[in-house]
């Protein structure tokens, strides 16, 4: 049987997830949800505002889903599975200091897992008028932004459009991969966020964007030391915190197994301040894309479709953290490129 689709919703506390849960319930009449509803507390307060039509919802409490209480979702998942024939989509509503990429784990590792549920996508509901704030103090806040698909910046009726850009500028620097939507209390843009599914926005061509802290981009591969550019920001009394983004190229065909090998290394010994690393690899032995992305200390490499007869083949990689050392990240994926002896 085909395997049931998922949704991870994500977010800041107060960012505003039961309310865009309720739009998604409205708007989306024919499919019958499952609900996955998570909070810190004994008792759950959220559960009893979401709107109940045919909806399954199970209350996850007194603990963090992406902590504490994985056994219990393994438990809920099996149990889920035994009706599957009574709903369509698994919505997970996580707490909001939960990391996402801990409830991800599952769905992108574990086979027993992945043949009966597809995460089809992250959606990270940001609040417009706190995030920068939240960006400064807490580090959920950016991991929740950064191990997403897509991104709602919410409640912006309450700030400048002048400062909606602003942010929507800072929300596209810290993960490139992103789509970023604006909600209006009329519109949560619900159709367009479940338009987009996980692995699309792999196709997209991040850039360097004007930005606060600014972005490190590494043009592509030669054996020459690269240039570093940073870009500085036009609203310096704006600045959201010390995250970096690095988004490197290659046009030189890489060894997927020399890449994992490094990569599992690298994760194990030296990813503190590493929040995401998410990327298209090329190699010349496979017709598809390769798909890396870490997934907490956990790596996932997967194939993606198949690259088409005219496209330019091209490795493109981004990292989110902290103290990044740019060089660094090159010197270890250069390392993973064949030389072209090899490729003869």
């Amino acid at each position: 049987m085909k395997a049931k689709e998922v949704t991870l919703l994500t977010g800041f506390l107060g960012a505003g997830k039961t309310t865009v849960l309720n739009a998604v319930i409205s708007k989306m009449k024919d499919t019958r949800f499952a609900i996955i509803e998570n909070e810190i507390g004994a008792e759950s307060i959220d559960a009893g505002l979401i709107i109940k039509g045919d909806e399954d919802v199970v209350e996850l409490n007194n603990g963090c889903i992406c902590c504490t209480l994985n056994d219990d979702l393994f438990e809920i998942l099996n149990n889920l599975w035994d009706k599957k024939d009574s709903w369509d989509h698994l919505i997970i509503e996580a707490t909001g200091i939960a990391d996402p990429a801990n409830i991800a784990h599952p769905f992108l590792t574990m086979d027993q897992v992945k043949r009966g549920y597809d995460l089809k996508r992250v959606i990270c509901i940001v609040d417009a008028e706190l995030i920068e704030d939240q960006l400064k103090e807490r580090p959920e806040a950016i991991k929740q932004i950064a191990f997403s698909d897509s991104i709602l910046l919410n409640k912006v009726e309450r700030i400048s459009e002048d400062y909606v850009k602003e942010l929507q500028a800072v929300l596209k620097a810290i993960n490139p991969f992103a789509e970023i939507l604006i909600a209006t209390q009329d519109d949560f843009q619900v159709r367009k966020m479940f338009a987009r599914e996980r692995f699309a926005n792999f196709y997209s061509n991040p850039k360097p964007v004007s930005t606060p802290k600014g972005m490190f981009s590494l043009s592509n591969g030669t054996d020459e030391k690269q240039s570093l550019l940073a870009f500085a920001a036009s609203h310096q009394k704006h600045e959201h915190s010390d995250i970096e983004t690095i988004l490197l190229k290659y046009k030189e065909s890489l060894n997927i197994e020399e890449l994992e090998h490094r990569m599992m290394v690298f994760l194990i010994v030296q990813s503190a301040n590493v929040y995401r690393i998410k990327g298209i690899i090329y190699s010349h032995l496979f017709q598809s894309r390769i798909i890396l992305q870490t997934v907490g200390k956990s790596l996932s490499i997967t194939l993606g479709e198949n690259w088409l007869p005219d496209e330019i083949k091209e490795t493109k990689i981004v990292v989110i953290g902290k103290g990044l050392k740019v060089f660094g990240f090159d010197k270890m994926f250069r390392t993973c490129l064949y030389a072209e002896s090899e490729l003869k």
